[in-house]
């Protein structure tokens, strides 16, 4: 046999050296410890307040766009973000994104694969703040705006904490 995966002096490993780089020691990657928390609390929370940042910027700047889209077109239309305040949209998509993470961080603690009941949970809200515009609005010019500005923000928050829950959670 070659020294290549020389035999561990503490007893650690399988005692063949064919199979020591699978062995996992105390310490090393592989399943978590008994006692060690199931997911990284910083980078999760890290994670959850920059998904917050980004689904604002978000929905300002979709609200901005559509907005500008409706100005140059001549569209005089009262849409559910309106002309008075862009803002109101990045703080709502803010706000959605904190809620969606306070969700994950309850489906880790209680259910055996939060990350697919979380994509289905907020996919089927993200589904439903697009149509719903439709059934609330007079006209549909204005439902197509909010429906474009929700559905932006929605799936942000979908993809960037379901990509957090993958990087953080050990379950």
């Amino acid at each position: 046999m070659s020294d290549r995966y020389p035999r561990e002096p503490d007893g650690y490993g399988y005692g063949d050296d064919r199979t020591r780089a699978y062995a996992t020691q105390p310490g090393q990657p592989g399943k978590p410890q008994a006692g060690t928390p199931k997911f990284d609390v910083g980078p999760f929370v890290g994670g959850v307040v920059a998904t917050a940042i980004v689904a604002f910027v978000a929905g300002w700047v979709a609200t901005l766009i559509v907005q500008a889209i409706y100005q140059r077109t001549g569209t005089n239309v009262a849409w559910i973000y309106g002309a008075d305040d862009p803002w109101l949209a990045g703080v709502y998509g803010a706000l959605a994104a904190l809620l969606a993470g306070a969700l994950l961080l309850l489906l880790f603690q209680a259910v055996p694969s939060p990350n697919t009941f979380f994509s289905w949970i907020v996919g089927l809200i993200t589904v439903a703040i697009i149509v719903l515009p439709f059934l609330a609005a007079g006209a549909v010019v204005e439902a197509i705006g909010a429906a474009v500005v929700n559905g932006l923000m929605g799936f942000a928050i979908l993809a960037l904490l379901s990509t957090t829950a993958a990087r953080t959670y050990r379950g």
